[in-house]
């Protein structure tokens, strides 16, 4: 009896204890941001999960795509690509894909950024045909309109997911490679 009083009198406390130790395992042995999840590890770190895409034409021109969201023209919701991005898990990320891939893929102008640094310069400027044009993924009414706006279908995509480390000491920031998946049409 005196155990149930001890359970029953504590048990909101056991409850917090235990989300919090899944959010903190799944923020430092997964790949959940330690800003979600009930923000109990969100002083911990700054590190983050970004998603990169890459598409592949039949022919095999590969094409950068825009991992973007919208209400109307673009098949990924907004509240799944913000899910994915705090928490990509592998089934996330392949529902990802299997929006993008049977999508159309509008061009759009890529822009850069003022303050990039040399090296990344120096790659983009190195294969400026890759990175001249970037692809969003877009809903069409019928295929006569996506022609007209030059877009493209693709044949299979890979989607890659890194982390990015900001380091105190030398104030760099670096990502790492986590996985990658490839989702086919």
């Amino acid at each position: 009896m005196k155990i149930l009083n001890h359970i029953d009198r504590y048990l909101i406390c056991y409850i917090l204890i235990i989300v919090a130790l899944i959010q903190l395992y799944n923020s430092q042995f997964s790949s959940l941001t330690p800003w979600k999840g009930g923000g109990f590890g969100m002083f911990s770190t700054n590190k983050r999960a970004n998603i990169t895409a890459v598409g592949y034409k039949e022919n095999g021109d590969s094409l950068l795509i825009s991992i973007q969201s919208s209400k109307f023209d673009v098949p990924i919701s907004k509240n799944f690509l913000t899910s994915t991005k705090n928490f990509p898990k592998m089934e996330k990320l392949e529902k990802l894909g299997s929006q993008i891939v049977p999508s159309y893929l509008r061009p759009s102008t890529l822009e850069f950024p003022s303050n990039i640094d040399e090296s990344t310069l120096q790659h983009i400027n190195d294969n400026n045909e890759f990175y001249r044009v970037i692809y969003v993924p877009k809903y069409y009414q019928n295929d006569s309109t996506a022609l007209v706006e030059e877009a493209v279908k693709i044949e299979r995509l890979k989607i890659r997911l890194f982390q990015t480390d900001f380091f105190e000491e030398d104030l760099a920031v670096r990502k790492r490679f986590i996985k990658e998946i490839e989702i086919s049409n």
